[in-house]
């Protein structure tokens, strides 16, 4: 089955699918640079006296271009959902007006394919891994911000009125060490990683390391599917005209919408309407954020870090690199 993805038709779906399905722009690196330098347009820029090429930009000025994606789906959304929606003619000579419901299509099209991509390990195949620090960077995101933050929450957790006097238990190897939540240790931790980390604290370090305690039967452990479910509900829900103004804040309507979806992008399940139900309660009670694992951004990468702001902190205190020799 082909996929056209048209760079106008893609910004109108791009606030949505990022939104609601943590979409980003270098989920689609190597298909947009292919397209821009097979167009024949001029791609190179001068800026500021630098030659620049933002293949990115270059695409998005042009809303004419399109590529080509292919996916081995059996069965076709536009023929599965065409009840919800009037297919765009790319063909027609008339001026067509792109309604909410065009775009709901049009993100359930481009997330097909994203889908496919993270299915086929094809981002971590991507040219874009080759202009990275990659090793650095996930190492960075994936093993020594989840260990520092981890230690941040235990010692924020331990300052909190619930926890408060408690003991906080430090392990190494064969030894432990038993820490009261009032001791200086703790105290000059948390006054180090607060000037260090600014913008967190515990209620972002928690969305960040989720408990993972989820009711039996739920699967929050499946991130796709997850992105998926999340992402195509609130896109009915809040865009759809069948579904916008519904009393129903879940419908079986929309559940079942849901796992046909799913069946079209073959995403291995055994969901029925009463899981998919379930499922969105907790979703919504938990506050869901969807997020994608990708080699070069994940739910670690938005961190800030306190970054020196003169000349002076920057020679005194550059910001910290870590050594990965022995990691």
């Amino acid at each position: 089955m082909y996929i056209h993805i048209n760079s106008e038709y893609l910004q109108l779906a791009e606030p949505l699918i990022t939104k609601y399905y943590d979409f980003h722009s270098s989920m689609l690196y190597d298909e947009i640079c292919q397209c821009v330098e097979n167009s024949g347009i001029d791609y190179n820029k001068i800026i500021n006296g630098t030659l620049t090429i933002d293949f990115d930009q270059s695409f998005r000025e042009n809303k004419n271009l399109t590529f080509l994606a292919t996916v081995p789906y059996k069965k076709s959304i536009t023929e599965e959902f065409s009840s919800y929606f009037i297919i765009l003619d790319n063909d027609s000579t008339e001026e067509e007006i792109v309604t909410d419901d065009d775009i709901v299509y049009m993100c359930l099209i481009f997330m097909s394919y994203i889908y496919y991509k993270e299915t086929n390990n094809l981002f971590n195949q991507s040219c874009l891994i080759a202009d990275l620090d990659l090793e650095y960077e996930s190492v960075l995101h994936n093993r020594i911000y989840p260990e520092i933050l981890s230690l941040y929450k235990i010692i924020l957790e331990s300052k909190t009125k619930k926890n408060r006097g408690s003991k906080v238990t430090i392990t190494y190897k064969q030894d432990k060490i038993g820490i009261n939540s009032c001791a200086w240790f703790l105290d000059d931790m948390e006054k180090y990683f607060r000037d260090r980390f600014p913008d967190l604290n515990l209620e972002k370090i928690n969305q960040l390391i989720p408990d993972n305690k989820g009711k039996a039967g739920r699967k929050f452990n499946n991130r796709i599917i997850n992105n998926l479910i999340w992402g195509t509900y609130q896109l009915l829900y809040n865009h759809h005209s069948r579904f916008k103004n519904s009393k129903t804040r879940i419908s079986e309507e929309i559940c079942q919408f849901i796992i046909d979806y799913l069946d079209c992008l073959e995403v291995p399940h055994d969901l029925i309407l009463v899981n998919v139900r379930d499922w969105l309660k907790d979703m919504l009670k938990r506050g869901y954020t969807p997020q994608w694992d990708l080699p070069w951004r994940n739910a670690f990468s938005n961190i800030k870090e306190k970054q020196p702001e003169n000349l002076s902190e920057k020679v005194n205190n550059p910001l910290h690199k870590y050594d990965l020799s022995n990691i």
